[in-house]
């Protein structure tokens, strides 16, 4: 039987910019390892010395790797994909160059552009306000809450500011699109069924957004106020646009193994790009798991396919 490892970043001591609603998504990754390492009788690595760690790992066969960066360093992800295959270890997370472009949002959404996919304008793009800003280097709506979206100069630069003083990082500024929030799995090249996040009549439209109290402050006002809806009420049409964008996307960024992209639809029916999440969260309850479920592909074959095309990609 193969040696299997669960490996997870041990790192939120040293994320001293999360607020502690937000550290709720490191816990749920570390929950989410254990459930893994349980169904498959593989072993849990956790990852807090990063070469230490990799010297376990190098005893395995197939790595599960749940890494959402390491030491601390959300762009670290990519880099430890990128050891792991030095060192000869399988594992599951996808291509690390991938890993790499998609954690970068702004670097994307200018990969995307170039290629004719759609995606919401910047202000140098001819962008109008309303703006959304965004951390450009962070996911699971870390530093997105309802100030991100901006109507004035004013407000602008004191959102840009604050993202730089707290995140250290640079600003993503982009047109917000007031619109319906869809989202598609795509897991080994299948398209699995859509979801959308449905927003309550109550949320204006500047509050219609999935950021970090939505995901993680639970029976808070945007937490009750979105609801995943899986599979998407959409029409066949929409389905098939959906579907198309997101495996050219894929296609262009060498997207392999599983990931999960976040979409807008303008009034007018207009599908925009709006972030990829390569190696998406995969807790319970996830839009992944509920994609999964729409297709009537269990958690543990899932994870068994995923295992498999790991271990063929080593020697392919």
């Amino acid at each position: 039987m193969a040696r299997i490892a669960v490996a997870y970043n041990d790192d939120a001591e040293r994320k001293t910019h999360l607020n502690e609603v937000e550290r709720l998504g490191e816990i749920e990754v570390i929950e989410t390892a254990h459930e893994i390492a349980s169904i498959l009788g593989a072993t849990l690595v956790a990852v807090k010395d990063v070469r230490a760690a990799l010297e376990t790992l190098r005893g395995f066969d197939v790595v599960v790797d749940l890494c959402e960066g390491v030491a601390g360093n959300p762009r670290f992800e990519m880099h430890f994909a990128l050891a792991l295959e030095m060192l000869g270890v399988a594992h599951t997370s996808c291509d690390p160059i991938a890993l790499g472009a998609c954690t970068d949002k702004a670097l994307v959404k200018r990969l995307l552009r170039t290629a004719g996919l759609p995606v919401p304008r910047t202000r140098d793009d001819g962008g109008r306000f309303p703006f959304i800003v965004k951390p450009s280097l962070e996911d699971a709506g870390i530093g997105i809450d309802t100030s991100s979206v901006v109507h004035t100069n004013e407000q602008l630069e004191a959102r840009v500011r604050h993202v730089i003083d707290t995140y250290s990082q640079p600003a993503l500024v982009e047109e917000f699109i007031d619109g319906r929030e869809l989202n598609q799995s795509l897991f080994l090249g299948r398209a699995l069924p859509p979801g959308e996040v449905v927003f309550s009549s109550d949320l204006a439209p500047h509050e219609r957004v999935v950021g970090w109290k939505a995901k993680w402050a639970s029976g808070s006002r945007e937490d009750l106020g979105t609801v995943n809806r899986t599979p998407a009420d959409i029409d066949d049409e929409t389905k098939a646009r959906l579907a198309d964008l997101c495996t050219r996307a894929a296609t262009l960024l060498g997207i392999d193994m599983y990931a999960r992209f976040d979409l807008r639809q303008a009034s007018d029916g207009s599908l925009y790009i709006v972030d990829i999440n390569c190696n998406p969260d995969l807790g319970k309850g996830s839009g992944f798991r509920k994609a999964l479920d729409a297709a009537g592909v269990s958690f543990p074959d899932f994870l068994n396919a995923l295992i498999m095309s790991a271990s063929t990609r080593r020697h392919a």
